[in-house]
């Protein structure tokens, strides 16, 4: 994958148990081994982008994942970095996204407080700002 340049979207909370039922001992393991491929793809340089299989766990939980993934050694600045620079990378979108400058998509969030200290924050979005129009605002709940 690091010599082809090939993308890597782990999607890490697709395992995860959602009830007692789920939390089977065939899903531990490989939750388990899903953990270790995603810390040897990092320390290989695997380009590791945020993905979802919404649907196998409820919409509007996968920010989620960036918990995952910080609990499993990825750094919060390049956690973040997986759905936003590296996901425009994937998609060959970087002149139009990926990141806050002029002539690009305006597809902003906010939260209340510092993801790179506290990434679970990340789950409790404050303002939705999509191609320049809002979508949610604390003004507009």
């Amino acid at each position: 994958m690091v010599e082809n340049g090939t993308f890597w979207c782990p999607t890490l909370l697709v395992y995860l148990p959602e009830s007692a039922e789920d939390d089977t001992e065939m899903r531990r393991r490989i939750v388990a081994h899903h953990k270790e491929v995603f810390q040897k793809a990092m320390r290989m340089g695997v380009k590791i982008c945020f993905g979802t299989d919404v649907g196998a766990f409820e919409h509007g939980t996968s920010a989620r994942e960036f918990i995952k993934m910080v609990e499993y050694g990825m750094k919060p600045i390049d956690a973040i970095r997986s759905a936003t620079v590296r996901a425009a990378e994937l998609l060959r979108m970087e002149k139009q996204l990926g990141n806050v400058q002029a002539g690009k998509l305006a597809d902003i969030i906010a939260v209340d407080g510092n993801p790179l200290d506290d990434i679970k924050v990340l789950t409790r979005v404050t303002f939705v700002m999509k191609d320049g129009k809002v979508f949610k605002s604390p003004l507009n709940h």
